[in-house]
């Protein structure tokens, strides 16, 4: 992993507030096509409107950073009975926990590319696109509009995809791919932001460990807020996240694998990760893979309780309870596939290819 310089600016104090709302997990620019694959989860108390608040993505390319790109207006929208409100475009695929309320078409389904900051602010004047909350572009935000927002949320997906050689995290809380094709990047961040250096991975999809409220990110599950990953294609709509040997795929690693299968609902947690999607994983191995035929399975505990194999489209082509150390692939075609493996409450996916 090359190094990457890390030029700290003073602390950005109204972004530790402990604030009503939390952004609760993002999916942004996935792979194939955004629109309708793109949501976005608001956390909140349970049946709660939201007054004034925005969802915010700030420019993090260093030509213009600092600039407003989108603003989405929240005013208005309610969480549902369970405290959460997704936001999801006409037409989208997902099943969302029927106790969250869904807003549809607050965005166009295109939210902005690497590099920004999704900021959750609440505001008396609403925000607009092209505000400028960097007008020195040292990283460090300065005046109005600004210092007149209460910053609730915030966490950045940069990238170093543009001539300048700079991007700017406007959050205590990054993921930055390091695409070798640039130089190194130069990262302006507040004191004390942990931007994670994810290699040629670009993740897709940030979310909060469990209920969590606070700002650490890091390797261990039991100390961070927050996750992310990178999102393997052809799995819509039964996302997970990448389990690939290569680079980074997710960060705390232990989500390597874990389904997206909770949208308007608690995010997974440590305590439950630690005894299940552990736990399978570390109990099952498969081979061979890629194979020409069949897949044979050896479970050491015996706690598999059944598998399915699903094409790229989430077509379910195989499903079985019985007979679980095998599966024949004879009668498909050559190509990739998901085998989803369950047992004692956990759900594993593990991608196939069939030659």
């Amino acid at each position: 992993m090359r190094k990457v310089v890390l030029l700290i600016t003073c602390v950005i104090a109204s972004q530790v507030i402990n604030a009503q709302f939390y952004i609760n997990e993002i999916m942004v620019d996935p792979p194939g096509t955004d629109n309708p694959n793109e949501y976005i989860e608001i956390r909140g108390a349970a049946n709660t409107p939201l007054t004034n608040t925005y969802l915010l993505t700030i420019e993090g390319d260093g030509n213009d950073p600092g600039d407003v790109n989108e603003v989405i207006d929240l005013t208005g929208q309610t969480t549902g009975s369970n405290g959460y409100l997704v936001l999801l475009t006409t037409g989208h695929p997902y099943s969302v926990d029927s106790s969250a309320n869904i807003a549809l078409d607050l965005t166009d389904g295109e939210l902005e590319g690497q590099s920004h900051t999704f900021l959750l602010v609440q505001a008396t004047t609403p925000p607009t696109t092209g505000d400028d909350i960097d007008s020195d572009n040292d990283g460090t935000p300065d005046g109005t509009p600004y210092t007149d927002w209460t910053i609730l949320d915030s966490f950045a997906l940069l990238r170093d995809n543009d001539s300048s050689g700079q991007a700017y995290a406007y959050s205590l809380v990054g993921f930055l791919e390091d695409d070798t094709a640039q130089a190194d990047p130069a990262v302006f961040a507040p004191a004390g932001a942990n931007i994670v250096v994810t290699t040629s991975s670009q993740f897709d999809y940030v979310a909060r460990i469990g209920n969590s409220t606070g700002s650490a990110l890091t390797n261990d599950e039991n100390t961070s807020d927050w996750y992310g990953g990178d999102l393997p294609s052809g799995n819509l709509p039964n996302w997970t996240i990448s389990t690939s040997s290569t680079g980074i795929k997710a960060y705390p690693g232990v989500f390597a694998g874990v389904a997206l299968d909770h949208i308007g609902a608690d995010n997974p947690t440590a305590a439950l990760l630690s005894i299940t999607e552990q736990e399978l994983t570390s109990d099952i191995s498969f081979f061979p893979n890629p194979t020409t035929n069949v897949i044979n399975i050896s479970s050491k505990n015996d706690i598999v309780s059944s598998i399915e194999v699903v094409d790229v489209t989430g077509k379910i082509l195989v499903q079985k309870k019985n007979d679980l150390d095998v599966i024949d692939l004879t009668p498909f075609s050559t190509g990739l596939y998901y085998m989803n493996i369950y047992g004692d409450g956990a759900k594993i996916t593990k991608a196939i290819v069939k030659n």
